[in-house]
Parts: structure tokens; sequence; C-alpha cells
């Protein structure tokens, strides 16, 4: 009789995943026919799944997806149906470069507003601090403001790393930004034993290389994980109604409470709170 044990999707390679049980790392397939514990519009496993493995004399397979605590989805590119990146995440550190990468403040918004969509606590960190934060110092303040915490990091000098760390102990962290921002040099930083490739910038469009190629969760020396994931150069937002993209903005839904109507669309309502914060500088 076969034997069932929990364990974590660590990485997905077509019909075969990396799990973690225990202490074992093991390569195993997946049935076709998987067993899931909860409704999902993508059924696909990814890295941060909680399966059932079967093992018996002949092997081990996994046969069964536990219910996912969080998923961060974005919209496939030229589909219309989502993609789930990875699933039980506690929170993400979103990565851009204080200069090359040119640093893309609307990107950063869509992926924190995926983040508040999805119920995961979202980092803003600026990487490459050692090239000079002049393109970054103009907007960084706004997402302090609102209550994000933000590091200044350089894997280089190893600038801002501890309090980095300390941040990511004990928690399933999701990395995520464009290509060439330097996340696995961070996490590389953060442990050297994870020995990833690091990337590099084009010369002609000074935009970076891909080098992770696939997701993967790796497991943090004292405790909690991280997932390494491919660059981003488009993030297209999934499910999410106009009415619900206030509450991913939290320095706007602060404000919102305190409208005179619950529905106020902040455009031409009386008694907008939104509105009269934006006109006195708030």
């Amino acid at each position: 009789m076969a034997e069932a044990q929990e364990a974590v999707v660590t990485a997905v390679f077509g019909p075969l995943v990396r799990v973690q049980l225990g202490e074992e790392n093991l390569v195993v397939p997946f049935r076709r026919k998987l067993i899931w514990h909860q409704d999902s519009e993508d059924r696909r496993l990814v890295v941060g799944d909680r399966v059932i493995v079967h093992r018996d004399k002949g092997g081990a397979v996994v046969a069964e997806v536990l219910p996912r605590k969080t998923t961060l989805t974005r919209k496939s590119p030229g589909e219309e149906r989502p993609r789930v990146i990875a699933a039980n995440v506690d929170q993400a550190v979103v990565v851009l470069a204080a200069k090359l990468p040119e640093p893309n403040p609307r990107l950063l918004d869509r992926l924190l507003v995926a983040c508040h969509h999805a119920g995961i606590r979202p980092i803003v960190c600026i990487n490459k601090v050692d090239q000079g934060t002049e393109l970054v110092e103009p907007w960084l303040s706004d997402y302090q403001d609102a209550g994000y915490e933000v590091y200044l990091t350089s894997a280089r000098t190893a600038r801002g790393m501890g309090n980095l760390k300390r941040a990511l102990s004990g928690k399933t962290t999701l990395f995520c930004g464009p290509s060439g921002v330097g996340k696995s040099a961070l996490l590389n930083a953060i442990h050297p034993g994870y020995r990833l490739q690091e990337g590099s910038i084009s010369d002609a469009t000074g935009k970076g290389r891909h080098t992770t190629t696939t997701a993967q969760l790796l497991p943090l020396p004292g405790g909690g994980f991280v997932v390494d994931t491919p660059g981003i150069r488009e993030f297209g937002l999934w499910d999410l109604k106009p009415e619900k993209l206030t509450e991913c903005f939290p320095d706007i839904a602060s404000w919102a409470e305190s409208c005179a109507f619950s529905n106020c669309s902040h455009d031409r309502e009386p008694g907008c709170q939104v509105r009269r914060a934006v006109e006195d500088g708030k």
C-alpha cells in the first residue's frame, strides 16, 4: 500500500517536479489526473504548492494538490487566462535597479497591486544603489509615505543586505522584477550557497538579459524560503475589478474610507476625500 506524505514543490520541469519532502529533495512525476483540493482556474503545479506524494516500492508520484493559501497571478501574454507564478507565498520583494536597467515605477505599481490583490505583503527593494540613486529619488519617497517598507541595497557592496536578510527570516518570500535588476545577485549575497547564475545588461538596449528561466523555491538558512523568478518586462493584471483597485493603493485607500459615498469613484462625487487629499498635496 502506498504511503502518503506531504511535500512542497520547489521547481517544475515539464512532466517532472522537484519536491522537498522532509529533509529529502526528490524529482518525481505527477499524475495526469491530479486531485485538487481547491478550485483553481490555472491547474498547473507551481513552486510553493503543497502536495501529497504517494510512495511505494515502485517509486514516488505527486497525486494531490492541497489548497493554496495565496497565489500570485498574472495574465498570460496573448491569452485570456491567468497564469499562477507561485503559491503559498507570504511576501514579495519587488526589485528595481537604481539606474540600469532604467527603473520603471509603473511596472512597480502593477506588481505592488498584484501583491495586494493576492493578499501578499509587498516590499520595495532598489538594488544597485552603488550606481547612484538620482533616477529613483524623485518618486521613491512616495512609496515610503504610503507605508511600504523600502530597502536600498547593493549586492556588490553588501549595502543594506543585513536589513533585507532579517526581513526574510522564517517567511516564504518571492523575488520579482525585470531582468537585470540583480535578483539572483541579491539571493547569492543572502546565501552564497545558492550559486545562482547572475545576469548582465545589454549594451544595445540597456535592458537585462534573462538568466533565471524557471521559478524555483530555495530554503533559507535558519528557516524560511525564497522564490527566484524569471525577469518580467510586462505584467498583465488578472481578475481585478475597477472598484477593487482603490484597495490596492494603501495611500488612496486610507483616504477613501472617509468619502461621503461608499461607492465613490473619486471622480466627481461631492465629499470625496481622495480628491481633497490630492488638492491639499497629501
